[in-house]
């Protein structure tokens, strides 16, 4: 292949080889810039859609800090909810009822 690009190939001498090889370097680099802007591009994508879909943290429940058998009052009550509906549930508040 080489042979079809330099007519000559007996008049080859070593400032030749230092075009060819400068060539061949520029379209290595040209191809790893287009790379880079690439990868770029889709960084920049994926970061704003990101960013449209933030979900702030809800603040702690005292009462899951302070009781553990709440905790375990709640995930009970959220496991019998799927097992009969077959839907998952979505926990907003818990409040402690007091018994007396």
């Amino acid at each position: 292949m080489f042979q079809a690009i330099w007519k000559d190939i007996d008049s080859f001498n070593g400032l030749d080889a230092l075009l060819v090889t400068a060539v061949a370097m520029i379209l290595v680099f040209l191809v790893l810039i287009l790379i880079i802007g690439v990868t770029h591009g889709v960084k920049i994508t994926v970061d704003a859609g990101d960013a449209a879909t933030h979900i702030n943290a809800q603040q702690k429940n005292k009462i899951i800090e302070e009781d553990k058998d709440a905790l375990a009052a709640v995930m009970a009550a959220t496991i019998d909810f799927y097992k009969e509906t077959g839907k998952n549930a979505e926990l907003k508040s818990i409040e402690k009822i007091d018994e007396e």
